[in-house]
């Protein structure tokens, strides 16, 4: 069972921090170095704005193997829950980047995985929540909820953000392929346990795509079951980057807002991300343009929006990293992604780093 630890009690070794971050300075960190990263961007978050995102879990650790997952398939289909990447090495992660003079709106528990797979995730949500003031969000496809451990692990956390893609176990085993042992009802059942324990926000996602649960009727079918979830917000959203699968395809703007009427005030429709304010930091700009990369697949604006970094500068990174192949670019609509080359070196350097982070 996951619990957060006791306010006397805390899973920081002693030399990390000389300082509260609450009220004081950086002062008093460890110089980090070089490490395997578990902390990226932030990155131009639609939902959350600049989000400073944790990776809790390896490379497509995960409960589900979706079809529209912008990271490809699912390495290891699992429920079982363990210490994948320690606090302990996630957290002076976390405040270096904070020391380097980001200021994200929130820090978001996600990655490359399901989250909440982690054993320590109530570990880590307390201990940032006692040295910093940042809300804590959690990103999960919610599929364990339906464990009371789960539940309590994240009740900390300032904003919790579900997922719910179908309304029923054929549409669930089509678009979620979760893990044998989940089934849809048991799944749901979880999101409405945890609205009736948990006092913070959540900001449920329903992922549409066309042909497949995008229709009105599929709408109303949704719509009872949110009902019954109850969250603050309901999140609609689509394929906009590339999907794992290519028959998950995006639904037009029109029949999104079509779908959003019908369930009601509390949905809106997910829009691109637009941030008004540009902060400069002293990182290294290819390095943490690869690594955004590998994650997940960006446009220009998203790159630029993420990385602090003005777009004629971040031109400068992405045309030789193209001309060489390094990274590719990808048309799906109207706009242009940049993503990895995964057979580039230092592309499998960089994913094989994600993908073995457990072992550290």
């Amino acid at each position: 069972m996951s619990r957060a630890p006791n306010a006397s009690t805390s899973i920081l070794p002693s030399p990390l921090i000389s300082t509260p971050l609450k009220g004081g300075g950086f002062e008093g960190f460890w110089n980090i170095g070089t490490m395997e990263h578990f902390v990226y961007g932030p990155v131009p978050s639609r939902r959350l704005g600049r989000s400073l995102g944790v990776d809790l879990v390896p490379y497509k650790v995960c409960s589900y193997d979706c079809i529209y997952c912008q990271l490809g398939r699912t390495k290891e289909k699992t429920i079982e829950r363990k210490p994948y990447v320690p606090a302990k090495r996630i957290l002076p992660q976390v405040y270096q980047k904070l020391k380097e003079g980001i200021r994200p709106d929130y820090i978001t528990l996600a990655g490359s995985g399901e989250p909440t797979l982690n054993s320590e995730i109530g570990s880590l949500i307390h201990e940032i929540k006692k040295h910093i003031e940042i809300p804590v969000a959690v990103l999960t496809n919610g599929s364990l909820l339906w464990d009371s451990q789960v539940r309590e692990s994240i009740m900390e956390a300032n904003v919790v953000l579900p997922s719910l893609d179908a309304h029923d176990q054929e549409g669930f085993e089509t678009i979620n392929r979760p893990h044998s042992e989940i089934k849809f009802e048991t799944m749901v059942e979880g999101l409405i346990a945890f609205r009736k324990e948990y006092s913070g926000e959540i900001w449920l996602e329903v992922f549409i795509l066309d042909g497949i649960n995008g229709t009105e009727a599929n709408a109303i079918q949704f719509k009872r079951w949110i009902e019954r979830v109850n969250p603050q917000k309901v999140h609609i959203n689509t394929a906009v980057r590339p999907s794992v699968e290519t028959y998950a395809r995006q639904v037009s703007p029109e029949e999104m807002t079509r779908f959003c009427k019908i369930l009601g005030e509390k949905a809106e429709v997910i829009t691109p991300y637009k941030d008004q304010e540009k902060h400069e930091r002293g990182a290294d700009v290819k390095e943490d343009l690869l690594n955004l990369l590998a994650r997940r697949p960006c446009t220009l604006d998203d790159i630029s929006s993420g990385l602090s970094v003005h777009k004629n500068e971040i031109l400068k990174y992405i045309e030789p990293l193209v001309k060489d192949h390094t990274i590719d670019m990808v048309k799906k609509g109207s706009n242009a992604y940049y993503q990895s080359n995964p057979d580039r070196p230092e592309i499998r350097s960089t994913k094989s780093e994600i993908r073995n982070k457990s072992k550290y």
